[in-house]
């Protein structure tokens, strides 16, 4: 995709956590959806709050706010579940609101700065985007998820308790 003067662009799923705004790949977005209350599955770590049923699908919803920041977020009318695709199947990520695709010139796309290359995320972030100025953070959805290897299918088997 191109912008003005033959500038590759990209689009993200613009998303807020608290005050800041981050991005992931429009590509790898399923669908976004209202915040509904995870299953919880014992044993998860505890960033992963549950699983959800997408459509026949079970969901593993990750709290981003806490993977990212180790404080479980506050959830508000406005609070989605971003559906994406990652390596391991369909993630949801729980975030503060959804609210826009935006085109980004890959010129407009930064480094993230050294501080955040000490964090043990720091593969989790793409670069810092200057976004109608605005500083928009974006992320890798495959670096976001827990690298123990939960997936949807590790959460079903979790979540069926024997009799």
């Amino acid at each position: 995709m191109e912008g003005k003067a033959g500038d590759a662009v990209r689009q993200a799923v613009l998303f807020t956590l608290g005050d800041q705004e981050y991005g992931l790949p429009v590509e790898r977005v399923t669908s976004i959806i209202r915040y509904e209350q995870p299953t919880p599955v014992p044993h998860a770590p505890d960033y992963v709050e549950g699983v959800i049923n997408l459509r026949g699908q079970i969901v593993p919803v990750v709290d981003l706010g806490h993977r990212l920041f180790s404080a479980p977020s506050e959830r508000s009318s406005a609070a989605r579940v971003i559906v994406t695709e990652t390596a391991t199947g369909l993630v949801g990520f729980a975030v503060d609101s959804a609210h826009e695709v935006a085109r980004i010139p890959v010129s407009a796309v930064m480094q993230p700065p050294e501080s955040m290359a000490a964090s043990d995320l720091a593969e989790a972030f793409e670069g810092v985007a200057d976004h109608e100025g605005r500083l928009v953070i974006l992320l890798l959805p495959d670096k976001l998820v827990p690298s123990v290897g939960f997936t949807a299918a590790d959460a079903a088997e979790e979540a069926t308790v024997d009799v």
